[in-house]
């Protein structure tokens, strides 16, 4: 699992637009790719997730922000030649990981964002 971490400065736009053009990477592998959305207004998380059906090299790719000043990005790669029909046990069970992180993510805003 890869991840990646930017403080939304004015570029949200460019941060989604980013996050949206990583799945269309894997479009000539991929059979389709469909979107899950997630919002949890409570926690102010909101992102989707994109499930990438074929030998491509990443089958799962999300995002996940509070709109404001926190964007994180995150993508599933194995470390074997992706075969789809191989891979897709182990794909599901850590699925279900994936989901649970961005269901129970909360932010932590206390700092202000400064690093």
């Amino acid at each position: 699992m890869y991840l990646s971490y930017s403080i939304i400065k004015n570029n949200l736009d460019s941060l989604l637009n980013d996050a949206y053009k990583l799945p269309t990477k894997h479009i000539r592998k991929a059979q389709e790719i469909p979107e899950r959305i997630f919002i949890n207004q409570k926690k102010k998380v909101y992102g989707t997730m994109f499930n990438v059906v074929g030998d491509a090299a990443s089958q799962i790719q999300f995002f996940l922000t509070d709109s404001t000043h926190n964007f994180l990005i995150g993508s599933l790669y194995f470390y074997a030649k992706p075969n789809y029909d191989s891979i897709l046990p182990a794909l599901k069970y850590i699925e279900k990981d994936i989901i649970k992180l961005i269901e129970t993510l909360e932010w932590d805003n206390k700092s202000d964002n400064k690093l």
